[in-house]
């Protein structure tokens, strides 16, 4: 089996997954977390967003594409633009690498968390700074704008990190 990119009607990924889901065909599409401002209450909300507007990716197999073609959500399956014309695929590793990532919240774009929220074993992930990338859990608080961390690629390590340059993580 392999993973093909499928185009989605306009605005509909969810319901293309949901279909495909339904139909059990595995179907992922990457998402982001983000965090906007609801424009009448002004209140911070989470809302979810595809990664590639459009697309998602089905594990199909040769007898599903006829059936793939009738589904209500889908445009098409996308063809690569040399003459044999043969379908686009993903290696199963790279969306096993995309579905990790998502899990660790690599794609997300949220504030810097509260605070009040910033208790001993918080996980984070570095935005800014020479450790930039890097995934931490905060030990104890350094003042109101810093947090003493262990960092995961230097176990052993506590360090002091900026509040504003942390981002929150799946735990």
């Amino acid at each position: 089996m392999a993973w093909f990119v499928i185009k989605a009607k306009a605005g509909r990924q969810f319901k293309a997954v949901d279909e495909f889901e339904q139909a059990q065909i595995n179907a992922y599409c990457p998402t982001m977390r983000k965090e906007v401002r609801h424009h009448q209450s002004k209140k911070w909300i989470e809302k979810r967003f595809p990664l590639f507007t459009g697309y998602f990716f089905g594990d199909l197999l040769h007898e599903d594409f006829d059936r793939v073609h009738t589904m209500k959500h889908v445009s098409s399956i996308l063809y690569d633009t040399r003459p044999d014309g043969s379908l686009v695929s993903i290696p199963a590793m790279e969306i096993k690498a995309w579905r990790d990532a998502q899990e660790r919240g690599e794609f997300d774009v949220l504030r810097p968390p509260p605070v009040a929220t910033l208790s001993p074993g918080y996980r984070f992930k570095i935005n800014e700074g020479p450790l930039a990338g890097h995934y931490g859990s905060v030990t104890s608080m350094a003042g109101k704008r810093a947090v003493k961390a262990i960092i995961e690629a230097i176990s052993n390590r506590e360090v002091e990190i900026r509040i504003g340059s942390i981002q929150p993580v799946a735990a």
